[in-house]
């Protein structure tokens, strides 16, 4: 979901768009063990800080302010692609190393086999009623 208007400082900061920056910017924050953000969609001090710390570590211009198409924001979601590789490949090897074929098929499970007497007493029985 890129974003279609600034946010952070001085942005537009339309609350989905803003939660959207803070849930990249956590991304981030997590590798530096680092407190997530809350998503909050709002843009206060500690958001501010989080795209400054951001800025300053990876793109190297700090203007506290994430736009449309610029540099932080391709850096932010370029972090992301990685961690949907690995979340994808992690998932598919869980999906292999869980599947536990079966050992051996279920015993097949026959109608009774009735004799004759047996037949009879039912077909008489059915047609009684």
């Amino acid at each position: 979901m890129p974003i279609s208007q600034p946010v952070g400082r001085d942005g537009t900061n339309l609350r989905r768009e803003v939660q959207y920056v803070q849930a990249l910017l956590n991304v981030f924050r997590a590798e530096r063990g680092q407190t997530a953000l809350d998503l909050d969609g709002l843009v206060g001090p500690l958001t501010i800080e989080a795209i400054e710390g951001f800025q300053s570590a990876v793109t190297g211009i700090v203007d506290g302010r994430v736009d449309p198409g610029a540099q932080a924001i391709g850096a932010l979601e370029q972090q992301t692609a990685g961690v949907l590789d690995e979340l994808r490949a992690v998932t598919m090897f869980s999906l292999l190393l869980s599947h536990r074929p079966v050992e051996e098929e279920p015993p097949v499970v026959e109608d009774p086999v009735l004799d004759d007497k047996e037949l009879q007493a039912l077909v008489q029985s059915i047609f009684a009623e």
